[in-house]
């Protein structure tokens, strides 16, 4: 399997587990462009993962086998992408949240436990440094 098969197949997880997660989020921009590759993007994975197993890797096995593997595969590929999808939600949020919170306290407390914790730190660093510790 080369570089850009194995690419290619990231990108269409990721772009199916970000569709779920606009479908599930009811993001109304991108709605029906979502809701073709949630429809059509499964498909394009287990055929992916078929022409990847079958011809790509030589194996021959039965076609049931062969399907069952695909078909597997394809389940573990989407809960993936939903699981990174997800994640970089969560980050994306949270960093927003802290930054506007600190913004309207106007980075005071920020500033100020900043100035705490890094004073504390010198001195400790310090102390070790001249043999205190």
């Amino acid at each position: 399997m080369n570089t850009w098969f194995s690419i290619l197949l990231m990108l269409v997880g990721l772009l199916m587990g970000a569709s779920i997660w606009a479908v599930n989020l009811k993001v109304r921009r991108f709605e029906r462009f979502c809701r073709a590759t949630v429809l059509f993007g499964p498909i394009v994975l287990l055929v992916m993962f078929i022409f990847s197993i079958y011809f790509l890797k030589g194996v021959n096995s039965s076609w049931l086998l062969l399907i069952c593997l695909s078909v597997g595969i394809t389940v573990v590929w989407i809960l993936a992408g939903l699981l990174m999808v997800g994640v970089l939600i969560i980050l994306v949020v949270g960093g927003y949240w802290l930054v506007i919170t600190l913004r309207d306290m106007n980075y005071a407390v920020f500033r100020r436990r900043f100035r705490r914790d890094f004073s504390y730190c010198w001195r400790e660093v310090k102390a070790w440094i001249e043999g205190e510790i």
